[in-house]
């Protein structure tokens, strides 16, 4: 039996795809502090979301409004475990199994807001023609959005765990204000709520940070204004324009405020080159260079890169921006890589061994054929991909990636341009 269609996308209504994407593009990317007016119909939409699943609302007083999603998180699972413990005394002794935490950070709460509040307007919905609005805001929201709602559960993560010392912490990407260790064993919660805190992705839903799929929602209900029932749902949609990330429990719910700072790169990756891309104003942060995160002493102090640190960084990627702002003149001159290949033409290629296992660093030395103004030819590096690879173009249907090249200087000068040796010889001989 064929299922119906019920909405066909009309001229009219096309034409408001852009501006509605934009309109949920500034939502998600939305730096505003909550006001008492966020606040007040934020407390509402709480109650109807609980009770549009069948469910109790937490009074008035638990329904809680936090600075970051960091304090959500924390906060969230020393709550859940003290809550768990209320009724199930015996818990404490247990050393907090996994059974023990897992149960006391049950999803329940999240699933059943979720399905009644935005599974059944799905529903409704999903015959129309999704793609048209979904992929609009997508590609705007998701790299910046993904990153922040994801920061909190990374960082929990790491601070309930042996990873939170001293070397650990330097690597990190985020920045949280305070010591949740000791925290967690000053309020007794100790290793059981943050391994809580760690499981509290059981309990989180995105707010304004899930904008793309909600203006996908929104566009049938305000502008095609499909004839369903959009009771329910408009507690989810009323969250997400008024506030940020949330712990849902049964027994409360925290709301985050919105990050006061959010910049991307042009291709909406996560990036700031100076400072955290996205920060809370309890001083929470989160670090990215065109979508690399990074640890943030990186990003705000880089002249204390130096080779040895480059040498122990375990991620290829973070190694190439610490490599970047160390500067590749100067790594050239100090790092004792070897010469692979010369010539004249294109150049000199060389490969540094790394230490620590990861694969070799390649990059070639070149000379500009410009004269500067003092009748000097100066020379730079330039950073070249794995077994000279042709550097990747998003924007490029080639297919070049992933097919290897001799190491040789000419290989290598082509591949930063996106082409084969062979390719670019033949272009220069022609020009």
């Amino acid at each position: 039996m064929a299922t119906r269609k019920l909405y066909t996308l009309t001229d009219e209504h096309r034409a408001q795809l852009d501006p509605w994407a934009r309109h949920w593009i500034a939502n998600a990317m939305s730096t505003a502090p909550m006001t008492a007016t966020d606040r007040k119909l934020c407390r509402d939409a709480v109650e109807r979301l609980y009770r549009a699943a069948k469910l109790e609302p937490p009074p008035r007083h638990r329904i809680v409004f936090v600075p970051s999603p960091f304090v959500a998180r924390f906060a969230g699972g020393f709550a859940a475990w003290i809550w768990y413990l209320r009724s199930h005394p015996d818990a404490a002794t247990d050393a907090a199994t996994d059974a023990a935490t897992r149960a006391a950070t049950a999803a329940a709460t999240d699933a059943a807001t979720y399905a009644a509040t935005r599974d059944a307007t799905r529903a409704a919905t999903y015959a129309a023609t999704r793609a048209a609005t979904d992929a609009a805001t997508d590609a705007a929201t998701d790299a910046a959005t993904y990153a922040a709602t994801r920061a909190a559960t990374y960082a929990a993560t790491d601070a309930a765990t042996a990873a939170a010392t001293a070397a650990a912490t330097r690597r990190n990407w985020y920045w949280v204000n305070g010591d949740m260790i000791a925290c967690a064993h000053k309020l007794g919660v100790g290793v059981p709520g943050l391994q809580c805190a760690y499981k509290a992705y059981q309990m989180y839903q995105g707010g304004n940070f899930w904008s793309a799929y909600d203006a996908f929602l929104s566009f049938f209900r305000h502008i095609a204004k499909l004839p369903i029932d959009y009771e329910a749902w408009d507690a989810w949609e009323t969250l997400s324009l008024h506030s940020s990330w949330r712990i849902v429990h049964k027994d409360f719910c925290l709301i985050s405020d919105r990050p006061e700072l959010l910049t991307v790169d042009a291709r909406n990756r996560p990036h700031n080159d100076t400072g955290p891309f996205c920060r809370w104003r309890d001083g929470s942060a989160l670090y990215a260079v065109h979508g690399v995160r990074m640890p943030g002493w990186i990003v705000e102090n880089p002249e204390k890169i130096s080779i040895e640190e480059i040498d122990a960084e375990p991620n290829a990627e973070v190694q190439r921006v610490m490599i970047e702002r160390f500067g590749w003149d100067r790594y050239a001159a100090e790092c004792g890589a070897e010469v692979v290949d010369h010539d004249e033409r294109w150049g000199t290629l060389y490969r540094r061994v790394v230490p620590n296992g990861l694969e070799d660093i390649l990059f070639l030395q070149v000379t500009n054929r410009s004269a500067e103004p003092d009748g000097s030819f100066r020379k730079y590096v330039l950073p070249v991909a794995p077994n000279c690879e042709p550097l990747p173009d998003p924007d490029d249907p080639r297919g070049q990636l992933g097919r290897p090249q001799a190491l040789t200087a000419l290989n290598a000068v082509a591949s930063t341009f996106g082409m084969r040796g062979s390719e670019y010889a033949k272009l220069s001989a022609e020009s």
